[in-house]
């Protein structure tokens, strides 16, 4: 019996199984079950933990069932993980959804009352039950880019040097991470276009140690302060800021207080909000079909910290500056660029 052959089989028990239980159960709804298959694990400090902490406050709050599938960043892990993913819950977030891309594909044809959510960027299958998570990096990335530019200028800030420089550590040059580096890019030349953006990918998403090395690289070339566009590789690029004197951005969760004085905020992708959101349309009964649900700083999947440690490096000017860029794009008078 071939493998998809075997899928098709274990669904139709599935789906067979799930019949009987509402026939017996009719008085009463099943619990929703929702599961992240993640293609890391918890402890990353980013986005498994933000994403694992919508769960469980969905679980809290909603009266869903919830449990993660961890693939600690071995792809040979991730066949396995989704299947018992799809085979254990209702609904599933795929996060990353780039990592999965042909398991998600067999498996949502595979159990088709399984609804997927395809996290980080919007998915190319069009199934009916996959769903899309994508967020508006770029427009908090600019927030970052017009931060970093006005910081640099600044040689009054200890740690700012007489170069117009900033830098970006990107985990991999790929969409996702290039829809941040747009923003950021954006941001900077908004304020002043002679600034130099230096970007450079360390081609992993899980190497603190190359992540160290690539911004050491850069602030010994005259940046200042490096954006971490890395995931835990970034955890790398926040611990070189500390060691040389200089500034980094964190990313995804608050990381200002990973090292103080040294982390002039961080770019927050609210994975978490993203998955409650989406688990309480899903309890609420409205379908997630197809959809795409790609938001931003208005909606509050994205944003700036705005932190007392963020405030206590970053002049409170160029903080009401950010502050005044952010409503302009949320108000609709500033389109930021995007690589989607």
């Amino acid at each position: 019996m071939s493998r998809k052959t075997a899928l098709l089989v274990i669904a139709g028990i599935l789906c067979l199984a799930q019949l009987v239980f509402s026939v017996g159960s009719a008085a009463s709804a099943p619990t929703l079950k929702v599961a992240m298959a993640a293609a890391g694990a918890r402890g990353d400090q980013g986005i498994f933990d933000s994403g694992w902490a919508g769960l469980v406050r969905a679980q809290e709050d909603l009266g869903v069932e919830a449990r993660i599938f961890e693939g600690k960043e071995d792809p040979a892990l991730y066949y396995e993980r989704l299947l018992s993913a799809a085979k254990w819950a209702d609904l599933v977030f795929v996060n990353p959804g780039y990592q999965f891309e042909s398991e998600l594909e067999e498996f949502a044809q595979a159990f088709p009352k399984v609804q997927f959510v395809y996290c980080d960027g919007i998915s190319g299958i069009e199934l009916p039950n996959i769903s899309s998570v994508a967020y508006k990096e770029n427009e908090g990335s600019f927030l970052f880019g017009t931060m970093a530019a006005m910081m640099t200028t600044r040689t009054e800030i200890d740690g700012i040097n007489p170069e117009k420089v900033v830098g970006l550590v990107g985990a991999m040059d790929i969409p996702v991470i290039n829809n941040f580096v747009a923003g950021f890019k954006q941001g900077v030349k908004t304020i002043d276009p002679s600034i130099e953006v230096k970007v450079l990918y360390a081609g992993t998403f899980s190497d603190p140690a190359k992540g160290k090395e690539l911004a050491t690289m850069l602030y010994s070339q005259g940046a200042d302060i490096v954006y971490n566009v890395a995931a835990t590789t970034g955890l790398g690029v926040l611990m070189a800021a500390k060691e040389t004197g200089h500034y980094a951005i964190g990313v995804d969760i608050n990381q200002d207080g990973f090292y103080p004085g040294h982390v002039a905020g961080s770019m927050l992708k609210n994975v978490d909000v993203s998955f409650y959101d989406v688990v309480k349309s899903a309890v609420e009964g409205k379908s997630t079909g197809s959809n795409v649900f790609d938001y931003g700083l208005k909606e509050g999947w994205v944003g700036p910290t705005y932190s007392d440690q963020m405030k206590s490096i970053v002049p409170a000017d160029i903080i009401e500056e950010m502050q005044k860029y952010q409503e302009k794009i949320v108000s609709g008078q500033l389109e930021v660029d995007s690589t989607r």
